[in-house]
C-alpha cells in the first residue's frame, strides 16, 4: 500500500489542544498493516485472512464493531462462532481488549450479558433481545447497539433474529450451509433506517489459513475480490482516501475551513458509494505484526513448527492438508460434535472465570469409567480419554504437556479437569512402552500414572493390551472406521472443542516407507526444536485408545481379519 495512504490512518488525527481544553482523553493507538488497509477499505463485505500474532479480533474485528455501532446507532450485530465456548473462551476476550484499547469501558460503555443500568437512560435497540442472556449491549452516545451471540452449536440462538451486519472469527471452522441458511438469511431488514448505509448488512469475517477443503468457500472471496468490479472500487476508494488525508492536513494549516469541510463530506459520501456490495479479501503472514511481535518470536516458530504449520498458519500459504496422511479419512463434518452443558456455561463469568473444567461438557456419562490412554517420552506426555456408548466411540478430550513437565504433570492435569466427575473412576489402557522406565524414576510409566490416580482419590481398573499393534493394522482399521463402511465397527466421533489439538496432531500425521516397510513417520518426535504437541505423540495416544475401545473391550476379534482383507 502506498505510504502515503498509510499515514493517512497512523498519522490522522484531531486537534489535541482543543480537544483537551474540552477534557477529552486522546489516546494513541497503532495497527499493522493488515488492520489498517482492511479500515481504510472499509469494505461492505470484509474477509481477513492472517497469520497467527497478526491481531485479528483486536485491530480488525473490533474497529469494525466500533464502527458498525457509531454509523448504526440501536442496530443489531450477530458475532458468529462455531460454537459458543469458542466465542466466550476465544473470539470476545480478545474483541473487547480491542475496544477498551480504544476507550471502552465494561458497565460504562458496554454491557455484557446484562442490560444497561436504567440509571443511565439509554435508548435501546429496535429490534431488542427480550432476554440479555446472549447479548452484549455497546453505547453509542444516549443509545446502545446489540451485539447478538450467535453458535452453531447452539440451536436457537439465531431463531427469529433481523440484524444489520455479521462479524466472525475462526470463520474456516464454520459449517458454511449452516452459516447460509441460519446466520447469513437473518442479515436482513430495516432499510427504512440504514438503507443508505454501506455498512448496512456488512458481513466480516476473519481467521488463520484454512488448510481442509471445508474452508475452500473463504478462499473463493480472493477469486471474487479480484474481479474487475471489486478491484476498480478498492482502487477509486484509496484514490478518494488520499484526497480526504490530503483536506485533513489542510484544515491545521489554512483557512477557509467550511469549504474543506464540504469537499471532505462529498468524497466521504463517495466512499459510502463505492463501499456498498464491495467484496474485499485481505491476506498478510505474521510479519504483518513483527514489530510487536519481535524477530525471536518468528525464529522460535521456524524450530519448533512442522514445515506444514510454519507455512500456514505463519506464513499464510495455501495448503489442502498432508500428504500420505496416516488419517486421511478424518471429516470435520462428519466426526466432530459438539455437546455443551449451557446451563452451567450460561451462569459463568468467562471473561474472569473461563471454562478449565468437565461441568461445562455434557457428553460425559457419568455412570460409566473414563477410559484413558497415554503416550510417554522425555519431551513430550499425552492422554486422550473416551467413553464408547453402544456403537459409538465418544473422544471426550485430551491433554498434553512438554518438557520439563512430565508423566505424572499430565495425570494430574486430567484429574484437576475431571474434578467434577461423579464416578472418579478410569479404565487405564496402556501397552508394552508404559511397563518400562525413563531412567528418572524406580516406577514405570503405568505406576506414575496408577500412583498419581490413587493420590488423587480415583479408583482404576488396568487395561494392559500388549504389545502395540502394527502400524499398518492401524493403518487399515483407522479407515474403516472412519469411512463408516463396516456397520461391525463402532463410529468415532470427537468433541470439537476439546479435542483439537489431538485431531490437529492426527490430520498432519503422515507416512514412510521405513526399514520394515509401511509405518508412520515419526522423525519430527527425534527433533528436540519442533513443537512436540505437533508430532505424532498425540496420534500414538490415540491408536491405544481407539484400538482398546473399538476392537478389545468388546472382544471384537472378528473385525481382525477384516482390517487385512479391505
Amino acid at each position: 500500500m502506498n505510504e502515503t495512504l498509510l499515514n493517512y490512518l497512523s498519522e490522522l488525527e484531531p486537534d489535541r489542544e482543543q480537544l483537551s481544553l474540552e477534557g477529552v482523553d486522546i489516546k494513541d493507538l497503532h495497527y499493522n498493516y493488515i488492520q489498517l488497509i482492511c479500515l481504510l477499505i472499509g469494505a461492505q463485505h470484509l474477509t481477513a485472512v492472517a497469520g497467527r500474532g497478526t491481531g485479528k479480533s483486536e485491530g480488525i474485528l473490533a474497529p469494525r464493531l466500533h464502527r458498525l455501532v457509531d454509523v448504526m446507532p440501536r442496530s443489531s450485530i450477530v458475532a458468529i462462532g462455531t460454537t459458543y465456548i469458542q466465542l466466550l473462551d476465544r473470539t470476545l476476550p480478545a474483541l473487547l481488549k480491542g475496544m477498551e484499547r480504544m476507550g471502552y469501558q465494561r458497565d460504562k460503555d458496554y454491557w455484557i450479558r446484562r442490560f444497561p443500568d436504567k440509571k443511565d437512560n439509554l435508548i435501546l435497540p429496535h429490534n431488542c433481545p427480550l432476554d440479555p442472556q446472549h447479548a452484549i449491549f455497546i453505547r453509542n452516545r444516549n443509545s446502545v447497539a446489540a451485539l447478538r451471540l450467535v453458535s452453531q452449536d447452539r440451536p436457537g440462538t439465531a431463531n427469529g433474529l433481523s440484524v444489520n451486519a455479521i462479524i466472525g472469527d475462526e470463520a474456516k471452522f464454520l459449517n458454511k450451509p449452516k452459516l447460509d441458511t441460519e446466520v447469513l438469511a437473518i442479515n436482513r431488514g430495516d432499510e427504512e433506517l440504514f438503507g443508505h448505509i454501506a455498512e448496512h448488512h456488512s458481513t466480516t469475517f476473519t481467521t488463520d489459513m484454512p488448510t481442509t477443503r471445508d474452508g475452500d468457500w473463504i478462499l473463493k472471496e480472493e477469486d471474487e475480490c479480484l474481479k474487475p468490479q471489486h478491484q476498480e472500487a478498492i482502487r477509486l476508494i484509496l484514490a478518494v482516501q488520499l484526497e480526504i488525508y490530503k483536506e485533513k492536513k489542510r484544515l491545521k494549516i489554512g483557512r477557509n475551513h467550511a469549504s474543506r469541510l464540504q469537499r471532505i463530506a462529498k468524497y466521504e459520501s463517495y466512499l459510502n458509494e463505492l463501499r456498498r456490495s464491495l467484496v474485499h479479501y485481505a491476506s498478510a503472514s505474521s510479519f504483518a505484526n513483527v514489530h510487536a511481535l519481535g524477530l525471536g518470536y518468528f525464529k522460535r516458530l521456524f524450530r519448533t513448527l512442522p514445515p506444514l504449520v510454519w507455512n500456514t498458519a505463519v506464513l499464510n500459504k495455501r495448503m489442502e492438508g498432508v500428504e500420505n496422511g496416516f488419517y486421511p479419512d478424518f471429516d470435520p463434518k462428519r466426526h466432530y460434535y459438539d455437546s455443551v452443558d449451557y446451563a452451567y456455561v450460561d451462569g459463568v463469568d468467562f471473561l474472569t472465570k473461563g471454562f478449565n473444567d468437565c461441568r461445562k461438557d455434557a457428553d460425559i456419562d457419568h455412570k460409566k469409567p473414563l477410559v484413558i490412554a497415554m503416550d510417554y517420552g522425555a519431551s513430550f506426555n499425552c492422554l486422550w480419554v473416551g467413553q464408547r456408548t453402544g456403537n459409538v466411540v465418544r473422544w471426550l478430550n485430551c491433554f498434553g504437556l512438554a518438557s520439563p513437565h512430565k508423566t505424572q504433570d499430565v495425570v494430574r492435569l486430567f484429574c484437576k479437569y475431571y474434578k467434577y466427575f461423579y464416578l472418579r473412576h478410569v479404565e487405564y489402557v496402556f501397552n508394552h512402552t508404559a511397563i518400562v522406565r525413563d531412567g528418572k524414576s524406580d516406577l514405570t510409566y503405568s505406576q506414575e500414572v496408577m500412583k498419581v490416580l490413587t493420590e488423587e482419590g480415583w479408583k482404576f481398573t488396568k487395561k494392559y493390551t500388549g504389545q502395540t499393534p502394527s502400524y499398518h493394522g492401524r493403518y487399515l482399521a483407522w479407515g474403516i472406521a472412519l469411512k463408516e463402511g463396516d456397520a461391525r465397527f463402532p463410529v468415532q466421533r470427537f468433541n470439537r472443542e476439546n479435542t483439537m489439538k489431538g485431531v490437529s496432531a492426527m490430520q498432519h500425521a503422515r507416512t514412510r516407507e521405513g526399514s520394515k516397510g509401511f509405518e508412520k513417520d515419526k522423525r519430527d518426535e527425534k527433533n528436540m526444536e519442533v513443537d512436540q504437541s505437533t508430532t505424532t505423540h498425540y496420534t500414538d495416544a490415540a491408536d491405544e485408545l481407539f484400538w482398546y475401545l473399538s476392537i478389545t473391550s468388546t472382544n471384537s476379534t472378528d473385525l481382525l481379519p477384516a482390517i487385512f482383507t479391505k
